[in-house]
């Protein structure tokens, strides 16, 4: 391009830049393929687009979303280890221990399952061991910031080594009911305890079934998410 022409086309080009700066339409400009380009917005455009950064989520909300829901409420859920023994009182013993998750379909009543290793030691009994998995359900009958008390219960199915008792059978039902409470220690963790009744037998499933009944005192930790 010849030098004259193209400071021309500067100079007419500065022009038209003024006269369009001093226009009521705001100017948008755009470089692509073919070159620099204008174009008039229209009020409702701009309004647009400045609203575009005003429906992005703010640092409070983002930190809202991602914070665990408090602990025993709807929609929530926990997990949890726990560690328990117990006496029949009359020289049998049992020794659980074990992880177990459970759901909040509404504040403070919960749906969980249960997974332990378990002894068990009776008079006419050698010790044995043996696995026991259970449903439960707990209630929260008493809610606060920091602590709680509940009443849980279910039933579970245990396979142990050897027969409980001796002549009985190796499968046994073992269904609980007892009470315990939690206190927080951190923002998503809590410490439990309670003490619940732990039962095993087979259900009339064997030709024996004298059954037996513990008194079992627990301790261990649950966590929210």
């Amino acid at each position: 391009m010849h030098r004259p022409l193209a400071h021309i086309l500067c100079f007419m080009t500065t022009i038209f830049l003024c006269m369009v700066s001093q226009a009521s339409e705001p100017v948008r400009l755009s470089l692509d393929g073919a070159g620099l380009s204008l174009m008039l917005l229209d009020d409702e455009t701009v309004t647009q687009g400045g609203s575009e950064g005003d429906g992005l989520p703010d640092a409070e909300a983002l930190a809202s979303s991602a914070a665990p829901r408090p602990y025993a409420t709807k929609d929530s859920t926990a997990w949890w280890f726990e560690l328990g023994a117990g006496s029949n009182f009359d020289g049998g013993w049992v020794a659980l221990g074990g992880v177990g998750v459970e759901w909040y379909p509404v504040d403070g009543f919960a749906i969980g399952a249960r997974f332990d290793g378990i002894g068990v030691g009776l008079k006419d009994t050698p010790t044995t061991a043996g696995v026991d998995a259970a449903l439960l359900v707990r209630w929260h009958v008493l809610r606060r910031e920091t602590w709680s008390l509940y009443l849980d219960g279910g039933c579970g199915f245990a396979v142990f080594a050897d027969e409980v008792p001796t002549g009985a059978s190796r499968f046994c039902f073992t269904p609980q009911l007892g009470l315990g409470v939690t206190c927080e220690v951190a923002d998503d963790a809590r410490l439990m305890a309670g003490a619940r009744w732990f039962h095993i037998s087979n259900g009339q499933s064997a030709t024996r079934n004298p059954g037996v009944d513990m008194l079992e005192l627990y301790v261990g930790m649950t966590f929210s998410y």
